[in-house]
């Protein structure tokens, strides 16, 4: 019976590297709220994407598919409504759906003279620069309150209900109405608009008037996306005095001379010669003082999304929820930050950047009402963190994981693995390896990347380099092994392992209908 399947609540951030988390051993961050989450469930270490940008990504976690077989293959591509996605997998379970925030599954900046259909249109400022609402269901989703964008191109919903309740708050989001002059670190402002008006608080006011008004006799399915943390770096106040640049540790993982051992197009975008699908414009004046910054105001969208997590929290336990409800926790990829003198996104499959945090707190209803302590270790050995799981899983796993945690069978196509044996304890493993796509149409290349453990290798389609890195010696990455004739055997065989992995992520859809 729909009636007696678990509550569905998915927490999702933007960009936030798996370490920037109390939780995962950051000891200068402010997550309690997060904490709290991990403290009564379970975080995964060994989390990694499917893809290392915002939308073949989120696609990925919605159809448990990867971007050659969902068709999502990079930003700017739109995803078929003929896919079949976790909320409508739901929906026709019973359950009640709901959106609020972020989903980007159709790009920001289609224009009507580059459609291809109607529906490419549906997440673009230019569509909602003209509608207030989109055509619902949506992707299987009964209701949305659509908040896409970031810092000041926020828009969707929220800019319709600001510029209708608070005429000219928007503006005060942009870089040309900061709190204080910017000290000219790569997209850093404190931005001015009240944190009561920042998209930050708008969802989670949104989510818990939702969560208030909902059907209270069917399951609901919660997708609570918060477009932060992301460039721009421009928190409002107070979340952007919360922590002092001058007091971070910057300890990004790089060594001199690194660019000359990687595939040109690293030092081509370090240099700004090349732009890519998440990066472009020239790096070498960014300072150690201005990465600092970032990540003083990264901390601080980080907290303010948690403050807002906590109140919606505080609402699942008035309402007597938090028990019978499955939370999830995950961003949709990280950022380099600095790592291998790089920053936010791109075709660089690094742990900065395709290590995600996830976290899983599972009520009694499907096993147990917290996974113990006794689970696993602290993560970076740090003292009273969270239990925690060493397993590889991906993003693709998220949704049969889910669809067997509400009793519900993956339908044909589906690529990911469930993992709930892991969650209640029955199993400690659903993989050896993870597999990672990045199609990059700015440098004409694919990406395929397995990572396990010991070892990450990455090949290109177009080209003869690639990269190699033994995590057990190298965890941070910093010395390719590609070409060292000391490791030809084992960079064999892992390439034999990738043309396994990637072919059983080809896709099996449509199944024959007869013998010949």
């Amino acid at each position: 019976m729909a009636e007696a399947r678990p509550n569905i609540l998915c927490f999702v951030t933007d960009q936030q590297r798996a370490d920037h988390l109390g939780c995962y051993g950051n000891a200068q961050i402010r997550t309690p709220n997060i904490d709290r989450l991990a403290q009564e469930g379970v975080v995964f270490t060994q989390s990694y994407v499917a893809n290392p940008v915002c939308m073949p990504n989120r696609a990925s976690m919605l159809t448990g598919r990867y971007p050659k077989a969902h068709g999502l293959r990079e930003n700017g591509n739109t995803l078929s409504p003929s896919e079949i996605v976790l909320p409508e997998m739901l929906r026709r379970a019973g359950y009640q759906t709901c959106s609020i925030g972020k989903i980007h599954l159709a790009p920001f900046g289609a224009r009507r003279e580059n459609a291809k259909h109607e529906w490419d249109l549906y997440e673009s400022k230019e569509y909602w620069d003209e509608h207030s609402d989109l055509p619902l269901p949506f992707y299987g989703l009964d209701e949305v309150c659509l908040v896409d964008g970031h810092g000041p191109y926020a828009y969707g919903h929220y800019k319709w209900w600001l510029d209708k309740n608070h005429p000219g708050s928007h503006h005060k989001l942009s870089h040309e109405a900061p709190v204080s002059p910017p000290t000219g670190a790569r997209q850093c402002w404190k931005a001015s608009i009240p944190e009561e008006l920042h998209y930050n608080a708008f969802i989670g006011d949104r989510t818990i008037d939702w969560l208030r008004r909902r059907n209270q006799s069917r399951p609901f399915f919660l997708w609570c996306s918060f477009p932060d943390p992301h460039h721009p770096f421009s928190p409002p106040q107070p979340w952007c005095d919360l922590y002092d640049p001058a007091d971070i540790d910057f300890r990004p993982a790089r060594r001199d001379g690194e660019l000359n051992n990687l595939p040109d197009y690293f030092r081509r975008s370090y240099e700004g010669a090349i732009g890519t699908g998440g990066l472009a414009g020239d790096l070498r004046g960014v300072t150690d003082d201005h990465y600092r910054e970032i990540v003083a105001l990264t901390y601080g969208m980080i907290s303010m999304v948690d403050d807002q997590i906590g109140r919606i929290l505080e609402e699942l336990e008035r309402q007597s929820l938090i028990d019978n409800t499955v939370i999830v926790f995950f961003s949709d990829h990280g950022d380099l930050m600095g790592d291998h003198w790089l920053i936010n996104k791109g075709p660089y499959l690094y742990d900065g950047l395709v290590r995600i945090p996830t976290i899983w707190r599972i009520p009694d209803v499907v096993g147990r009402a917290r996974l113990l302590p006794s689970r696993g270790t602290p993560p970076n050995g740090s003292a009273g963190a969270s239990p925690s799981l060493p397993s590889l899983i991906s993003t693709a796993d998220l949704c049969p994981t889910l669809l067997d945690l509400a009793d519900l069978p993956a339908p044909d196509g589906i690529q990911g693995r469930s993992y709930k044996g892991i969650l209640t304890g029955e199993a400690s493993a659903v993989r050896d390896w993870v597999y990672i796509e990045y199609d990059e149409s700015y440098i004409a290349d694919r990406l395929r990347q397995i990572r396990s453990a010991d070892w990450s290798l990455t090949a290109h389609a177009c080209r003869p380099d690639g990269l190699l890195f033994d995590l057990r010696s190298d965890p941070r990455e910093l010395t390719n092994l590609w070409d060292d004739p000391a490791c030809r055997e084992i960079k064999q065989e892992l390439i034999h392992e990738l043309f396994r992995q990637t072919s059983q992520a080809d896709d099996w859809l449509p199944p024959k209908i007869c013998h010949a």
